[in-house]
């Protein structure tokens, strides 16, 4: 039976005539009171329809499936690999390791096959190590490089926003990373970008879509890149359902036209998404399982290729076996029983995802050209000009968050009388102050919705 006959019994509704109802049902409201306005000054509308809302043309990921990721920060090589394993064997089927210095891979990689685990090597330096560790590793197993999959992620301009300070400085930090580029691996992709960081500072979505891009632009005109295939980006993935699912879908879009404008080939970019952490506390904790399952669902929808959900007390407590295997369990369900690993592109013709997606696609395009014009991504970043353009928006928000406009369900909105808080954490949220200690530029410091009023609340009654 053709679409057609199917629908054919039925009057086709304008949109005037959408809105005609809807004005009839509010029974002489206005429609204005129905309108909002985001972060980026987009006016969400009640209502869309295909006149309001014509649909473009969406770059599309390989495949419907996604990894679900476990990150790990490796202390001690023989345990973060028994760890690890324990995790593969509970549905993990990609992994993180932070990795401080210098660690036998050998060991961290043992017993995991590397063709069927996507694998990411999140390093500080070191990178000669790393490359002839990783190359010689593959060789010792008879692994064909084009069969891997994962990152080794050494991203020289994310550590000078996070922590105000090169690694080491511009020129042997961008030495370095063209040396790791340079090692031409097949499979592992070399440049990424982690913008998790700035949505974790209050970025709006178009800021994190222009900064993505800028970044990549930076680097590609830093290293003298011929083509886009080594790129890997980490975006935050925070409340806003819609728009997120929207913001990952706007960046396939700009992403394709940013590689035309390069002249670069159109290679897939890797899209790896964690949830947010400005949007958690660690008042009614258990809420935050709620977020994040919306968040996955979110990253799933809009197409990302990795997706990690972090525990639910991140990222003031020690998160242990139990939040973490919920975490892994999470993605699992959506996989498993909602089946969400069967479509590319669900929310192709949802009129609303589709106008936010162009919205967002125009909006991050001009952010970007807007960091051009200020001299590059580098050069807002010393300049304070980047850091400035985030805080307008992260203040914003915070004052919604503070005024109650922003509600969080058990954090501001329907809080637990009773709850209980350990030593350790009260301990740490005395020592959490930002430092002081003087920096090349103003850092783009992450920070949470919650934590001032956790810190009235945990440490006054702590005190009394």
């Amino acid at each position: 039976m053709s679409e057609a006959s199917l629908f054919s019994e039925f009057e086709n509704q304008t949109e005037a005539e959408w809105k005609a109802k809807i004005l009839k049902d509010l029974r002489g409201k206005a429609f204005e009171e129905l309108l909002s306005t985001n972060a980026d000054g987009f006016e969400i509308q009640p209502i869309y329809t295909a006149e309001s809302s014509p649909l473009k043309n969406q770059p599309l990921k390989e495949h419907p499936k996604w990894d679900n990721v476990m990150e790990i920060l490796v202390l001690d090589a023989k345990a973060a690999n028994t760890e690890a394993l324990m995790y593969l064997n509970k549905g993990a089927t990609s992994l993180l390791f932070y990795l401080p210095g210098k660690v036998d891979l050998e060991v961290l990689l043992k017993a995991i096959e590397l063709p069927y685990i996507c694998t990411n090597l999140v390093i500080e330096g070191d990178i000669n190590y790393y490359v002839e560790a990783l190359k010689q590793l593959i060789n010792t197993r008879g692994y064909q490089e084009e069969e891997l999959e994962g990152s080794i992620n050494f991203d020289p301009i994310e550590n000078l926003a996070r922590t105000g300070d090169w690694f080491k400085d511009e020129q042997s930090d961008l030495a370095a990373l063209a040396q790791l580029n340079e090692a031409h691996f097949k499979g592992f992709r070399t440049l990424c970008l982690n913008t998790n960081l700035f949505a974790n500072a209050g970025a709006s979505i178009a800021q994190q879509l222009g900064i993505a891009l800028a970044m990549a632009y930076e680097y590609s005109h830093q290293l003298q890149l011929n083509g886009s295939r080594g790129f890997w980006v980490n975006f935050a993935i925070n409340s806003d359902y819609f728009g997120e699912i929207a913001k990952l879908r706007a960046f396939r879009r700009i992403w394709a036209q940013w590689q035309i404008e390069m002249g670069f080939p159109q290679d897939e970019v890797r899209i790896y998404a964690e949830s947010a952490l400005r949007n958690k506390s660690i008042l009614d904790k258990h809420n935050n399982l709620i977020r994040t399952t919306a968040e996955a669902m979110s990253a799933v929808i809009g197409g990302a290729t990795e997706i990690c959900v972090k525990g639910f007390g991140e990222p003031l407590e020690d998160q242990g076996f139990f939040p973490r295997r919920l975490a892994l369990n999470q993605l699992s369900m959506l996989q498993h029983e909602g089946r969400l690993d069967q479509v590319r592109d669900m929310a192709a013709g949802n009129y609303w995802v589709e106008k936010l997606t162009e919205d967002y696609a125009s909006a991050g395009w001009n952010f970007f050209k807007q960091i051009e014009a200020e001299g590059g991504l580098i050069a807002s970043l010393k300049e304070g000009w980047l850091q400035a353009e985030i805080a307008r928006i992260a203040a914003a928000e915070q004052g919604r968050f503070d005024a109650g406009d922003l509600k969080l369900i058990g954090v501001n909105y329907y809080r637990k009388d009773q709850d209980t808080f350990s030593d350790e954490l009260k301990a740490k949220l005395r020592s959490s102050a930002p430092s002081d200690k003087a920096t090349a530029i103003e850092k783009v410091r992450p920070q949470r919705l919650a934590e001032n009023l956790e810190r009235d609340i945990i440490l006054e009654n702590s005190a009394s």
